[in-house]
């Protein structure tokens, strides 16, 4: 792991769950944070994951603020709950 990346206060583990229901249990998972802190995500590196969980994120406020591609077929993303809010 990246020692410069923020140490993330949960993991959630969807490595099985399909859109949307991936977005909808992370934005949930958010919910309990508090604005700036992080967690990291565990999703299929497929085509409507990869790219929609990301992108709809950043629509709802939050940060992606680091991928990493977990053995090939799974990506771990460091997600910062309020990051993306503008005052």
């Amino acid at each position: 792991m990246n020692p410069s990346l923020p140490t993330p206060i949960t993991t959630l583990d969807l490595r099985t769950t399909k859109c949307p229901l991936n977005f909808v249990q992370t934005c949930l998972a958010l919910d309990k944070l508090a604005d700036g802190e992080v967690m990291t995500v565990l999703i299929r590196n497929d085509g409507p994951s990869a790219l929609n969980i990301p992108n709809s994120l950043a629509k709802e406020g939050h940060a992606v603020i680091h991928t990493e591609v977990v053995e090939g077929h799974f990506l771990r993303l460091w997600v910062q709950r309020g990051a993306a809010k503008q005052p």
